[in-house]
């Protein structure tokens, strides 16, 4: 399934404007049913179903003002899942990674459903206490990036239901990179998943 672009990247910056992750993907568009319409959405769904946890050891933010709660306390919140088998362009990272789906309950979205996956997301239960920061910490040591690489994840996939599989593109192993605004960077990165995938 293909993420919504930059909303999983690290080491950019946007001159004009914002260029904050958005930490989530929607799963279908339509109003007003918002029916499952990305391509590979289930697969990713079912994956989810099978690794899924109790809401109520996952804590995540939503919203403006990164206010984390217990996922068991938003209403929004449907489903969580701890993948245990990780790999980004099939380099298996030695960490789980967390992921939640969410129903929208704002007026202009009103039911739709979209995957979080937050580096404040984190899993605390029974000693194991996880988090998708340490997770894309780890990441970059297997990958061997710095703190601020320029990166991105651009789709994710779920094979033989707990396998989880992530395809990046290292935009600067070393460094960050700038843009004068978010519609230079998507047409910089979209020309280079191209290129990836050919």
């Amino acid at each position: 399934m293909r993420l919504n672009l930059s909303s999983l990247a690290f080491g950019s910056t946007i001159i004009k404007g914002g260029g904050t992750p958005s930490w989530g993907t929607e799963l279908g568009q339509s109003k007003p049913e918002y029916k499952f319409t990305v391509d590979g959405c289930e697969e990713i769904l079912v994956g989810m179903l099978y690794n899924s946890v109790n809401l109520h050891h996952v804590s995540l933010p939503l919203g403006k003002g990164g206010h984390i709660d217990c996922a068991s306390d938003i209403e929004a919140c449907h489903l969580a899942s701890v993948f245990h088998n990780v790999y980004i362009n099939g380099i298996k990272i030695n960490y789980p990674f967390i992921m939640v789906m969410i129903k929208e309950l704002s007026a202009s979205h009103s039911g739709r459903r979209s995957i979080k996956y937050s580096e404040k997301i984190t899993y605390c239960h029974d000693g194991l206490n996880l988090s998708n920061l340490e997770f894309f910490r780890i990441a970059r040591e297997k990958l061997g990036l710095t703190w601020d690489s320029c990166w991105f994840i651009y789709e994710v996939n779920v094979k033989n239901l707990d396998e989880l599989h992530f395809k990046a593109v290292i935009v600067n192993k070393e460094y960050g990179e700038s843009y004068h605004e978010s519609a230079e960077r998507k047409e910089i990165w979209q020309e280079l998943i191209d290129e990836q995938e050919r």
